[in-house]
């Protein structure tokens, strides 16, 4: 059987893909790679900043039609959130006053077993989250 090689994008649903292209460019620093529209949604993916230890890698933002504007709740079926990867706990804490710069609510560093988590929510209530692995 062929092995998988890594993770490429995920996709999430947003309510305004224009402000989501925006928030994710200045909040997190991801860079445009392409749009595409269907009958039913319009999507932008978005990868990581060129350099960076995840480049390539990416999230697709899809503006469904459709929507229903059901915000987004982690206890249903699907995506409970997403985790980012980080190189150290100096690194979370960066990113903790980064968030706080920009007037994102989030958890702090919260301690784990294998390292720490930052939590925290974009524009439409998708929970995120940033991981440093000890």
């Amino acid at each position: 059987m062929t092995e998988l090689q890594g993770f490429h994008h995920a996709a999430i649903t947003v309510r305004d893909l224009e402000a989501s292209v925006r928030w994710y460019a200045s909040v997190l620093g991801f860079e445009e790679m392409f749009r595409e529209e269907s009958d039913g949604a319009n999507a932008c993916v978005m990868r990581f900043p060129a350099g960076s230890a995840g480049a390539g890698l990416g999230i697709g933002l899809v503006e469904h039609r459709a929507n229903d504007g059901t915000p987004f709740d982690p206890a249903r079926l699907g995506l409970d959130h997403l985790a980012f990867a980080v190189a150290s706990q100096e690194a979370l804490d960066e990113w903790a006053q980064r968030l706080t710069a920009a007037g994102v609510t989030h958890s702090g560093a919260i301690a784990v077993p294998p390292g720490a988590i930052l939590n925290f929510k974009d524009p439409d209530g998708i929970a995120l989250a940033l991981f440093w692995d000890r």
